[in-house]
């Protein structure tokens, strides 16, 4: 799938970047990283909106995905992305096209590897508590993620965590060319029986698809 990375400049001081981990922090980031590996499966529902301030440009998207361990189904962009957890089936319905990769396990691009999205924390990055919020009968807290390595495309991803249960309500990704990324999660559905076939692009159920093999 293309690579979908980001927007907003906003500096950063030395003294941000550079200092320890922040512990509250942590502790909302260690039980979000819990919760969602407590699942045998997670579905969600969600939208993609893209904002260029500079620019005046705005549009959002719809998008679905289903998460088993190291498997996703993701549907986003008239594109539905197949994972088994070694190889990536990208199909273009529009099209009839679909293009076979192996991509890298490593990948912390969260549009290339979504599951990444719930535990993006745990490598590479510096964390900070910016602020817990009451709304309602809902309490939040916000994060902000800031990357180890200064040459990457965004300058900081705020996570907005659901402190009663545990899960994450959106996350902003601030890019350095003036526009940002925000992903909105409507609900999620919990430990449904889903088949490891679900995750595997089956040619028969899409007759007539060109199929373009990348991986040699």
């Amino acid at each position: 799938m293309k690579k979908y990375i980001l927007t907003l400049a906003v500096l950063l001081g030395t003294l941000i970047i550079y200092a320890q981990q922040d512990p509250e922090a942590k502790k909302i980031l260690d039980k979000l990283s819990d919760e969602t590996k407590s699942h045998k499966s997670i579905s969600t529902d969600f939208e993609v909106t893209f904002k260029n301030i500079k620019d005046n440009i705005q549009n959002t998207s719809k998008a679905s995905i289903v998460i088993k361990g190291d498997k996703y189904r993701l549907d986003f962009m008239n594109t539905i992305a197949f994972f088994d957890g070694k190889t990536l089936w990208s199909y273009l319905p529009e099209v009839k096209e679909v293009n076979i990769t192996e991509p890298e396990p490593d990948d912390e691009d969260i549009f290339n590897n979504p599951k990444r999205l719930f535990t993006i924390y745990e490598n590479n990055y510096k964390y900070q508590l910016i602020e817990l919020i009451d709304e309602g009968k809902k309490s939040y807290a916000l994060i902000d993620l800031y990357p180890k390595d200064m040459d990457e495309d965004f300058s900081r991803i705020r996570l907005q965590i659901n402190t009663d249960d545990y899960f994450l309500n959106s996350a902003t990704i601030f890019g350095k060319d003036g526009s940002h990324y925000t992903i909105a999660i409507d609900n999620y559905k919990t430990n449904e029986k889903i088949d490891d076939t679900f995750f595997i692009f089956n040619e028969k159920e899409y007759p007539n698809t060109e199929i373009i093999d990348m991986r040699w």
